[in-house]
């Protein structure tokens, strides 16, 4: 069994997105290395220091 990667067990979650969300969140974590659910852990955590929310999911907030 491996050491968690952030000090703790991970917990099960569902997500529903759309089939665009999908695809862009697959997109960008394949374009940054980690998994889908790593990608998720980092923008819940606020550690994408390089790049905005917007620019991890590939969209622009209207306001």
């Amino acid at each position: 069994m491996r050491k968690p990667l952030h000090g703790q067990r991970k917990k099960d979650l569902t997500l529903t997105l759309s089939p665009e969300g999908v695809e862009k969140l697959e997109a960008k974590a394949k374009a940054l290395g980690v998994s889908k659910s790593e990608l998720v852990e980092q923008m819940a955590r606020d550690q994408m220091s390089s790049l905005t929310e917007q620019e991890i999911l590939g969209e622009q907030l209207t306001t």
